[in-house]
């Protein structure tokens, strides 16, 4: 296939998958709109969901799952360069097994410890509080199991070109869980509402036996630890793991901290954060699965690197020229965001500016956020996960002090702004050790990154002229035009500034709207 074909069927890909994330997206922030309107932000029914959903969602699942395809990836992809199809099948079916069994042993001991747990997080809360969190935890812990289970299956579907059914995973669970919240929460409750999120899990892992089937995949049920590429996952794993940690485990001390000092803190920073995560999540996302097994194959390869820095280098240069006036945006749009997703009868003005502030504080940990996604998975790609484990460490301890320091300063936003920190730290300590292992950065890059800093504040200072004008107008309305006028402003002095990635972007735009520019046959 032709550089140019490659290139083309890469940005197709990229753009499905962008769309397909950005509604699985959508439809947890619709969820959640539901979930916020039925128990409000500070019944005793809120913060226990909250807490039994945030602890298997935020840590559980986003960290020792992700870990699990993350330290998958790289060593199945060099089966499939190195040893051929059958070998690196063998291995996954080992794997897949391996994970179940893990995953159903954790699930297990947390629901053991359930009220432990839950009395610790809610530290002097009412016993009813507590107790019900214990009771729900020892449901929603076992979505674990499923959803370890799904992204195993992610990695293995991701690296056989399959890219589409991993993007509509949390599309699928978050429809049932909506259906029982509008139709049947009046009856079940709370306890139901649990249920449902674990038969959201279970249907995470059906979709994909199917399309595995095709590309010849069957699991087979015996587990061997002799086998040297399980053995170099699980040495691989354990680093990768405790790297996939930062943010969840920032939210989970975050949303604690914040809950001790108010408990409808809580509930304020989680839809601050689940905005943050919808409005980044497309995007990265989207890029990291397509880029990660295309880097690991790379680097998998004997000889010289050059393909590996170049593909890493151009993900690192989409990532900023997308993130940058995103950053922008959702500092600018921060209170009508969260006044139109969130505030109900339940859901009251006062939260929504709490909520707004913190988000204005974490929509600038966003680059970071994003130089961590993409970087942590260049570092796997070449077996090295010692360095994001050691950098993520560092900055959990980081959080973990400015949070306790501006909490009873700052209120809500002292979380944020010690998770914006922590996030950000990270970032540019994993670039620039990027930049001395895998030579990332020349002048080029360094011309380019001052063009989209150019073109940034150009946005932000026509968004906030704009913000003025449009006065006390709906908030769609607000928002769909700045949307637009950000777009514009910022493409229109990317192009005058001749920036590389802004005629990429048109080039897909006017590609896939069938108006020019190359086309996938």
């Amino acid at each position: 296939m032709s550089t140019d074909k490659a290139q083309n069927n890469g940005v197709k890909t990229i753009s499905v998958v962008m769309i397909l994330v950005l509604v699985a997206k959508l439809s947890g922030l619709a969820r959640d709109m539901v979930m916020f309107s039925l128990l409000g932000t500070e019944s005793a029914e809120a913060a226990a969901f909250n807490f039994a959903s945030l602890l298997p969602r935020q840590f559980l699942d986003a960290a020792f799952a992700a870990a699990i395809s993350a330290g998958f990836i790289p060593i199945f992809n060099s089966y499939l360069e190195n040893k051929g199809k059958e070998a690196a099948f063998r291995l996954a079916s080992n794997f897949v097994i391996f994970v179940m069994l893990v995953s159903v042993a954790v699930a297990g001991l947390g629901a053991i410890v359930a009220p432990l747990i839950s009395s610790v997080y809610f530290g002097g809360d009412p016993a009813v509080t507590i107790n019900l969190g214990a009771e729900l935890l020892r449901i929603t812990i076992f979505t674990m199991f499923f959803t370890s289970t799904a992204f195993a299956l992610t990695g293995l579907l991701q690296s056989l070109g399959g890219f589409y059914i991993p993007s509509i995973m949390s599309l699928v669970s978050n429809a049932v869980i909506l259906a029982y919240l509008l139709l049947f929460f009046n009856n079940g409750g709370v306890v139901g509402l649990a249920v449902v999120f674990l038969i959201g899990s279970v249907l995470q892992v059906a979709i994909f036996w199917h399309p595995l089937r095709k590309h010849g995949f069957k699991l087979k049920p015996r587990l061997n630890f002799k086998d040297e590429g399980l053995r170099q996952i699980l040495r691989l794993s354990p680093m990768v793991m405790v790297s996939s940690w930062l943010f969840p485990i920032n939210i989970v001390v975050n949303t604690g901290i914040a809950a001790n000092l108010n408990p409808a803190y809580s509930v304020e920073l989680n839809a601050a954060n689940v905005i943050f995560m919808v409005s980044t999540g497309m995007f990265i996302l989207s890029v990291t699965n397509v880029m990660f097994p295309k880097l690991s194959r790379e680097a998998a390869r004997d000889g010289d690197k050059a393909e590996f820095r170049e593909t890493l280098s151009g993900s690192v240069s989409a990532i900023l020229f997308f993130l940058m006036p995103m950053t922008v945006g959702l500092w600018v749009l921060r209170t009508p965001i969260i006044r139109l997703a969130y505030e109900r009868q339940e859901f009251s003005h006062y939260a929504t500016q709490r909520a707004s502030y913190a988000l204005g504080i974490l929509a600038l940990g966003i680059i970071g956020y994003g130089l961590i996604s993409i970087l942590n998975r260049a570092f796997y790609a070449d077996k090295d996960g010692k360095t994001p484990m050691i950098v993520t460490v560092i900055a959990l301890v980081i959080n973990a002090v400015t949070a306790l320091a501006f909490v009873n300063t700052m209120g809500i936003g002292g979380p944020a702004l010690a998770s914006t920190i922590s996030i950000s730290f990270a970032g540019f300590a994993m670039y620039m050790v990027a930049v001395r292992k895998f030579g990332i950065l020349n002048k080029s890059v360094a011309i380019n990154f001052g063009k989209m800093l150019l073109a940034t504040i150009t946005m932000l200072v026509g968004l906030m002229l704009a913000e003025r004008a449009l006065g006390q107008l709906h908030d769609i309305l607000v928002i769909s035009v700045m949307f637009v006028l950000g777009i514009l402003i910022y493409m229109i002095v990317a192009t005058v500034l001749r920036i590389k990635e802004a005629t990429m972007a048109k080039t897909a735009i006017l590609s896939r709207l069938g108006r020019g520019g190359p086309r996938n046959e």
